[in-house]
């Protein structure tokens, strides 16, 4: 009688077969899944990768250009300092000038008197 509720053999082994077809169907499937997970992840190594070349070029260009800046910097320091002496001296120049120019102003204004007082003793009329 216990023989009668337990399934045969044959049963028992197409179960097993079953179970292992649909196992076997599962871990293809897993293997797909995890093939393709590998597969993104190469690919996002690649994309991390190009990333961090490109951080670090631009990194490099960055350091260039600050140094292109600091050396432009100190250029126009240079030019500035430059430019300051040349006002200086055109400065200079310029008070020497008008000094110049009222000296001689005022030579005339005293070579006038004094002709003005020679034709006055000379008697001569303008």
């Amino acid at each position: 009688m216990a023989k009668q509720n337990s399934p045969s053999l044959v049963e028992v082994v197409k179960q097993v077969a079953e179970q292992q077809h649909s196992q076997a169907s599962e871990i293809e499937k897993s293997k797909i899944v995890l093939s393709q997970l590998q597969e993104e992840i190469t690919h996002l190594i690649e994309e991390l990768t190009m990333v961090k070349e490109s951080i670090n070029e631009k990194k490099k260009m960055f350091e260039e250009e600050k140094k292109v800046h600091a050396k432009l910097r100190k250029e126009i320091e240079v030019q500035n300092k430059r430019c300051d002496a040349i006002l200086k001296r055109l400065h200079c120049q310029l008070n020497k000038l008008q000094s110049n120019r009222r000296q001689w102003h005022w030579n005339i204004q005293q070579m006038e008197k004094k002709a003005a007082e020679l034709r006055k003793c000379l008697g001569v009329t303008e």
